[in-house]
């Protein structure tokens, strides 16, 4: 009897194996928060620029958890030491589908689900060996509302199982955020003009352009800073070529809205950027009822992924 209990254990590891996984199965995922890295791929409809995620950003939590340089983790992806999968959070496993967007990367639908066809994609997140950072992209004419989230990892390729990992959970989003569509009256009389003041948008101005309204208005004064004020066509098209035709960040109109000069035939209205507000105003001759969308951007020169839109319905008094 002494010799039976002195051989029993209460440890786990010997009472239970722990399974050992082939190639064509798909590992559990071991629980790890402090292995979890959360990001956010943000994109602007209409002006979609990639995202990219630098893993240098996260070279302690890499060496912490996989016990090597970044340098060495994309290395080790040559000579299979370290694997590159999708994670699976729902079932707690990884996911070892193909790559479906070249060899490093795959394509998502709106459900975060991988896709095999770029046509069907939502989204994408792809390795890129070379700068050693992973792209996040979107499709040009992405809507706004899109919003999933998607799970990547790096994992030591041990053989047996991928408990030794980091883990890239991205939401990916498409916003309009800085889309302003005041609808607005223009007082009678030559040359009078509604002010749209930018203090009422300072949560957009904050968001968009990482500014208050205050150092927004300050800026706005220099036609030679960083912010620039393009008008847009019907598509939203910028036009970043014609050159300001009234005072400071302005523009005098067509009755189209397309840019032209004072004086000239056809002139109708300006848009024109005072102290602390965008003066929309009429031309003399205008008739009153007239009504036009006018449609402009404040936009960073250096960053055109940072802008507000205004989508200005104008009644004419």
């Amino acid at each position: 009897m002494a010799l039976g209990l002195s051989a029993c254990s209460t440890d786990p590891e010997d009472a239970v194996e722990k399974h050992v996984y082939t190639e064509n199965e798909a590992p559990y995922l071991r629980t790890d928060a402090s292995a979890n890295i959360s990001t956010t791929a943000e994109f602007r409809k209409g002006h979609v620029a990639l995202k990219t995620i630098n893993l240098k950003d996260y070279a302690e939590t890499i060496q912490t958890k996989l016990g090597m340089t970044v340098d060495d983790m994309i290395a080790g992806l040559e000579t299979g030491k370290v694997v590159f999968y999708n994670i699976n959070t729902s079932r707690g496993i990884w996911d070892k589908t193909a790559t479906t967007k070249g060899t490093t990367g795959w394509y998502y639908n709106k459900s975060g689900q991988i896709v095999s066809k770029e046509s069907d994609a939502a989204g994408y997140i792809e390795l890129d060996k070379a700068s050693k950072s992973i792209i996040v992209g979107v499709p040009e004419n992405s809507s706004a509302g899109v919003s999933f989230s998607d799970n990547v990892g790096f994992a030591i390729n041990n053989g047996k199982d991928y408990d030794q990992y980091v883990r890239l959970s991205v939401l990916i989003s498409v916003t309009d955020p800085g889309l302003i569509m005041p609808t607005i009256t223009i007082p009678t009389g030559d040359y009078s003009s509604y002010e749209v003041k930018f203090a009422d948008y300072s949560d957009a101005i904050q968001k968009c352009l990482g500014m208050t309204a205050s150092d927004f208005n300050s800026v706005v004064q220099d036609s030679k800073g960083d912010i620039a004020m393009y008008m847009a066509d019907d598509e939203g098209k910028w036009d970043t070529t014609s050159t300001y035709t009234a005072n400071g960040l302005g523009y005098w109109l067509d009755g189209s809205g397309k840019v032209t000069t004072w004086g000239k035939t056809g002139f109708s209205y300006f848009v024109e950027t005072h102290d602390g507000s965008v003066g929309i105003g009429r031309a003399p001759g205008v008739a009153a009822g007239t009504k036009i969308k006018l449609h402009f951007v404040y936009a960073s020169k250096t960053d055109n992924s940072k802008f507000i839109e205004f989508v200005c319905n104008v009644t004419l008094e």
